[in-house]
């Protein structure tokens, strides 16, 4: 597979994520030498599903910790599902745009609480040998880009040998 015909293309449920899905179908646009990974990454796992305080007793602590796995591995699933229906519209954009279902792949990422998104982004696409980066970018009213810088802008500085597409 050659890195410079692996493109990775964030998702979620925004349509500045359906924007950058459409461009890459565009760019793309049946060129059958392309590989596409669609990339997701759910909301963090809510406190609670971390880590727990400990017990006393030994018995007590492994039951907890096995209603721990338990409530852990039932997030995983439901995020996963919940993901389904944003790889599958972005799936049926590059199908309609002639790109074979066998050249797109998916991959659902679960960060560690202290993993930026960009850091994500930046470390799957590299573990992938993906070359080429496409985020969607969203307009912010000027009061939320006070405070709120976006993903694509992270990405920039950090990005060094790849390349970014950043669809507004």
């Amino acid at each position: 597979m050659n890195a410079n015909k692996n493109i990775f293309v964030a998702v979620d449920d925004s349509e500045a994520s359906d924007r950058a899905v459409t461009y890459v179908a565009q760019m793309v646009d049946g060129r059958k030498e392309f590989h596409i990974l669609l990339f997701h990454v759910p909301t963090s796992m809510p406190p609670q599903l971390l880590e727990f305080g400990g017990a006393e007793v030994p018995a007590q602590e492994e039951r907890a910790e096995v209603e721990l796995s338990n409530a852990q591995a039932a997030w995983v699933e439901d995020v996963a599902r919940a993901a389904q229906p944003i790889f599958a519209r972005a799936k049926t954009r590059l199908r309609e745009a002639h790109i074979a279902e066998q050249d797109v792949k998916t991959l659902l990422f679960t960060p560690s609480a202290e993993q930026s998104l960009e850091t994500s982004i930046l470390t799957a696409a590299r573990a992938h040998e993906c070359s080429t980066i496409v985020v969607g970018r969203e307009a912010f009213s000027w009061l939320k880009e006070l405070f709120q810088a976006h993903v694509a802008d992270k990405l920039i500085p950090q990005a060094g040998d790849l390349t970014l597409w950043i669809v507004q």
